[in-house]
């Protein structure tokens, strides 16, 4: 067991050479816990204050995972947690990762995947991002994704709104609006839909917002209904448990344009460089604020 002392708070580290991800990446746990350390400073700004659900793989991506939104009883004094009503479980304390100490604990329990609502503490009902999730399905992949983000974008643009776009971290790619923390779920929700109603007329033979799977046949989700009270979405900077230990990373709107990109080219060994090359392209997200426009 190794013992961590950062900003006067003792965390116990264990398991660290456990591998997460096999075969020929052999990379450990405590790869994974130094990685969040590393980016800490990028990443802990966008979770702040948003209930984080965790997702532990207690043996690394292979594994069984879990979800639980309840703060361990076991976790420290220190961890700061906020509780949230629940229609079935009375109040659920969940936990807010808004230290290195609380994101160093929470990675230890082999959470890889850092979930966060779309709102913050204590606006817990109105959303400060406002949230495009391009989904393939059937056949469809990234290259598709691309072609529809560069369609919202002719829409962004049209409305004078700034977005900015990142790699889900599997073949997906989200699009974030910075947003004045005003508006209600159900009103974020109205807009995206008419964006991607826009979308899906535009090329109905790629895109879809056919919440159905089995109807969606080879097209790509457009999907809004994400953003909503409860839901949640892998931060920017978070690892995912895929078999090139990928990281959802920002990108430039040129970037979209490439045809040669692949989601799989930005992992945990190269996020770092990237930031330290092209600085924190989500930084608009923390600093704009937004009206919506009407449609």
């Amino acid at each position: 067991m190794n013992v961590l002392n950062i900003e006067g708070k003792v965390i116990k580290l264990t398991n660290l050479d456990k591998v997460f991800w096999p075969d020929d990446l052999n990379i450990t746990k405590g790869d994974m816990i130094n990685y969040y350390i590393n980016v800490a400073q990028y990443l802990l700004p966008h979770i702040k204050n948003r209930p984080f659900s965790m997702k532990p793989y207690p043996d690394g991506i292979n594994g069984k995972s879990f979800y639980q939104k309840q703060c361990p009883q076991e976790s420290p004094h220190w961890l700061a947690t906020t509780p949230i009503y629940s229609s079935k479980k009375g109040y659920v304390d969940w936990c807010l990762i808004n230290d290195l100490p609380s994101l160093i604990w929470i990675a230890n329990r082999a959470c890889i995947e850092m979930h966060t609502w779309f709102s913050r503490v204590p606006n817990l009902d109105k959303p400060d991002i406002a949230v495009l999730d391009i989904d393939p399905s059937g056949n469809t992949g990234f290259k598709e994704a691309q072609a529809i983000a560069r369609l919202f974008k002719v829409l962004i643009d049209e409305f004078k709104l700034t977005a900015v776009p990142k790699t889900s971290g599997a073949t997906g790619i989200h699009i974030y609006l910075p947003i004045e923390p005003l508006y209600s779920f159900s009103q974020v929700r109205d807009f995206l839909l008419k964006l991607c109603q826009y979308v899906e007329k535009a090329n109905p033979g790629l895109a879809t917002t056919e919440r159905n799977v089995k109807k969606r046949g080879n097209k790509v989700y457009l999907d809004a209904v994400q953003n909503a009270s409860g839901k949640t979405i892998p931060a920017v900077y978070s690892l995912r448990p895929t078999p090139e230990a990928t990281v959802s990373t920002p990108l430039l709107w040129e970037e979209l344009a490439d045809e040669s990109l692949v989601p799989n080219r930005f992992t945990i060994t190269n996020t770092l460089s990237r930031i330290k090359d092209m600085g924190e392209l989500f930084q608009e997200v923390l600093t704009k604020r937004q009206m919506l426009p009407k449609i």
